[in-house]
């Protein structure tokens, strides 16, 4: 049964994930139905009624850990601070995430390009529904950094919500523009791995590019290990395109809006996809990516 825990703000979250790593530290059950809470409805209402009541989650950092996979997710500010697999099922977990330029997190420019970082989730919840772990963190704000917007907040706020399940998690992501917007360049999510290379169903070896449009997946592999990332059809309209990027690593942004110049948008809740990430063999095991792209996409969307 997967396991899911909290670690302290002040522990650093670049630090923390290889030190949880070397020293193999216990993954501690949450007690869900100790810390039971009232909860509107959402958008996370499951078609099945076998889930816990959603709960509040009031840490800094929030880790999910099962037998294939591990990842950690900082809240304060939203990033995923890592991500690790075991495909051999000999307990030794690989650390897939680069620490080397941009975060795995997601992208906001208005007035020029990456101009915003996420911020702290206005709402964080968690709980468990159909046997997986769900955490959602709602109205997540964007500071500006550079010295034209510093500490300015944007009018764009996102819902980004995680369904860990066994060998996958499922993220989905909601854009909340509060007024009308102009100038808007990009917003997107963005995964930074520390592999060879990068590529998607359209070319499985990419060169450093914009390239319009979803693919059916998007994929970061080596010769022995690959991390798959399958689009959910229908999941958003807004595939505007993806930045192969130019990094050390290999650095790949979706974005669901991308315009030089900026474009305007009027304030409503935008779609912003779905996306579920999984783990593959690596470069002799690429066909594993359409296979995740079909459970994504199946009736169900768990097969």
């Amino acid at each position: 049964m997967p396991k899911t825990h909290s670690l302290d703000a002040d522990r650093g979250a670049a630090q923390v994930a290889p030190l949880l790593q070397a020293l193999r530290l216990p993954v501690v059950r949450w007690a869900i139905c100790v810390w039971l809470a009232a909860c509107a409805a959402s958008a996370l209402a499951s078609t099945s009624s076998a889930h816990e009541p959603a709960i509040a989650f009031d840490e800094p950092y929030f880790e999910f850990q099962s037998d294939t996979y591990g990842i950690g997710i900082s809240l304060d500010p939203v990033f995923i601070d890592y991500l690790s697999a075991d495909l051999t099922g000999d307990g030794q977990f690989r650390e897939l995430l680069a620490y080397v330029g941009k975060p795995s997190s997601l992208w906001l420019g208005i007035g020029g390009w990456g101009t915003h970082r996420p911020s702290v989730p206005a709402q964080a919840e968690l709980r468990e529904e159909d046997g997986r772990t769900v955490l959602a963190l709602r109205g997540i704000e964007f500071i500006g950094f550079l010295p034209t917007n510093t500490g300015q907040v944007a009018p764009v706020r996102a819902d980004w919500v995680f369904e860990f399940h066994e060998s996958f998690f499922d993220m989905t992501l909601t854009w909340q523009v509060m007024t009308d917007v102009a100038g808007l360049q990009e917003a997107g999510w963005a995964l930074n791995m520390d592999v060879l290379w990068y590529g998607d169903s359209e070319d499985a070896r990419r060169a450093s590019r914009d390239v319009q449009g979803f693919p059916r997946w998007i994929l970061w592999y080596g010769p022995d290990i690959g991390v798959v990332a399958a689009f959910r059809e229908g999941s958003t309209h807004l595939a505007a395109n993806r930045w192969y990027g130019n990094l050390e690593s290999s650095y790949v942004i979706a974005h669901n809006w991308w315009k030089p110049g900026g474009s305007a948008l009027d304030w409503g809740a935008y779609p912003g996809g779905t996306w579920r990430v999984g783990f593959f063999g690596g470069e002799q095991d690429i066909g594993a990516a359409e296979r995740i792209y079909k459970s994504i996409n199946s009736e169900d969307g768990q097969r």
